[in-house]
């Protein structure tokens, strides 16, 4: 768990006895505007800066979970706790410690009869599609619920387990088997210089996957998959992203949290549905305030060429959504998405800390970006690590509210040689959409947009050295 004084559970005292070296904890300083406009009156973020040779880690004056219990019990003093794990059963479990359930679902099945805020602690391991959050497409929750990863990483996604391939009878270099849909194909044998898996080329006919190491081809309700190495197609080797059902989905209002108790457990969410990996949108404004809180997770490998999804979505959220030491990266589409577009009359509220979104819009979508607020959403992003997105790397639109602060930006791509108008942008403000930055760092290539905003925007700058070009649009671009 997070404290106070930590970084990451580390004490400042401990690393510096390591040798790293840290600069003094410096309090960001809240914009007033940005301020006025916060009406989350359980908590208003207060952070702590410290940069190291490496980047700035943000440090809140709250846990994570300590900011979920102000909103709600679930965590705290549930009503009700089910255990959920890779040894149990859904036709012979109880949902109890000794004789928990197999699927994630089951226990929100549970929550849901009862009709009052649970705790669903999950096992560490794997949850395919059958049995993880997927089924939320047909049962999604309907009271408040903490989810606590529990032993380590608890891996959800959108693939089913296969049985083992044969080798096709023509393409004779190919593993084949019968599947209904799939969104992407990744090696689970190895991973990129970013930590990822790497996906296995998609090629339109069976005959070209044949002669192509490392591809893959959907035809006719058939899968073919021809791995660089020759080895046979396993479920330890390969896993097949399908799209339909999705992973954690929510349409009521109520608080949610994922998390742990430990400092080595979470969540990874491996593939999505149409919309994100997590994607909260109520479709009611609920009477009070409610919390999405999440730390220790990624949402990673959402969407295809065919399937512009998000890593995260928060729309018409009438509260606060928190991301701490989280990573929504390699997505078809953004990263962090949070908007108002439901006419719910919500005050929807995203902060991200210590998170990271690179590499989204891998493959043909337009105005992909790591950090995006749509309408009058206001949000904030502490230490965050976000690049090498094609469509302007944090970009606000409408007449939302961001501050930055400690925040990476590097490396956006633009989206014009996909056929778009965007340019290679660090910070984009569009419409009249106002955006603090303070000791951001930029590292963007010279004649590209380092910060742009529109003719009723603003993007405000702070502690922050000259930038390499010259401001964009005819909007404001200051200091404060």
């Amino acid at each position: 768990m997070h404290h106070s004084g930590s970084i990451g559970g580390v004490s400042r005292s401990a690393l510096a006895g390591f040798g790293v070296a840290m600069d003094e904890a410096v309090r960001a300083d809240i914009p007033a505007d940005w301020r006025a406009a916060w009406t989350v009156a359980e908590w208003e973020p207060n952070v702590a800066l410290s940069s190291h040779a490496d980047g700035t880690v943000a440090t809140l004056d709250k846990s994570p979970a300590e900011i979920f219990d102000l909103f709600s019990t679930a965590r705290s003093a549930p009503a009700n706790t089910y255990y959920v794990s890779p040894t149990g059963s859904d036709n012979d479990g109880q949902g109890t410690e000794s004789l928990p359930w197999r699927s994630i679902w089951k226990a929100v099945e549970a929550a849901n009869a009862s009709g009052q805020p649970a705790k669903v602690i999950v096992r560490a391991g794997e949850y395919g599609k059958p049995t993880n959050p997927s089924m939320f497409i047909a049962m999604r929750p309907t009271v408040d619920i903490a989810f606590i990863a529990k032993g380590g990483r608890v891996v959800t996604g959108t693939w089913d387990d296969y049985a083992n391939p044969p080798k096709d009878g023509t393409q004779t270099n190919c593993y084949g088997w019968s599947v209904a849909t799939v969104d992407r194909v990744i090696d689970l044998s190895r991973h990129d210089a970013d930590g990822f898996h790497p996906d296995l080329l998609r090629v339109d006919t069976a005959a070209i996957c044949n002669r192509t190491p490392g591809s893959w081809a959907f035809v006719n309700g058939k899968i073919y998959v021809n791995r660089h190495d020759g080895k046979a197609v396993t479920n330890r080797n390969v896993r097949v992203l399908r799209s339909g059902g999705g992973t954690w989905r929510f349409d009521a209002p109520t608080s949610v949290y994922l998390g742990a108790d430990d400092t080595i457990s979470g969540f990874d969410t491996i593939g999505g549905s149409a919309s994100a990996g997590f994607h909260y949108q109520p479709t009611a404004k609920p009477g009070s305030m409610k919390a999405v809180v999440v730390e220790r997770s990624t949402f990673n490998y959402c969407g295809s060429d065919a399937i512009n999804a998000n890593g995260t979505i928060i729309g018409d959220l009438h509260g606060l959504a928190l991301f701490v030491d989280c990573d929504a990266s390699n997505n078809a589409k953004d990263g962090f998405s949070g908007s108002n577009y439901g006419g719910l009359d919500t005050d929807c509220h995203l902060v991200t800390v210590n998170c990271r979104s690179i590499l989204c819009g891998r493959n043909a979508a337009l105005s992909c970006n790591s950090f995006t607020l749509h309408e009058d959403v206001v949000g904030a992003d502490f230490a965050g690590e976000f690049g090498r997105t094609n469509g302007g790397t944090i970009r606000c639109v409408a007449q939302s509210l961001t501050w930055l602060a400690g925040t990476r930006i590097f490396a956006d791509r633009g989206d014009i040689v996909l056929g778009g108008t965007t340019p290679p942008g660090a910070i984009v403000a569009n419409e009249s959409a106002q955006i603090w930055a303070d000791r951001v760092r930029i590292a963007m290539p010279p004649a590209t947009t380092h910060a742009h905003a529109d003719n009723a925007a603003a993007v405000h700058l702070r502690a922050m050295p000259p930038l390499r070009s010259a401001p964009q649009g005819t909007g404001l671009v200051d200091n404060w």
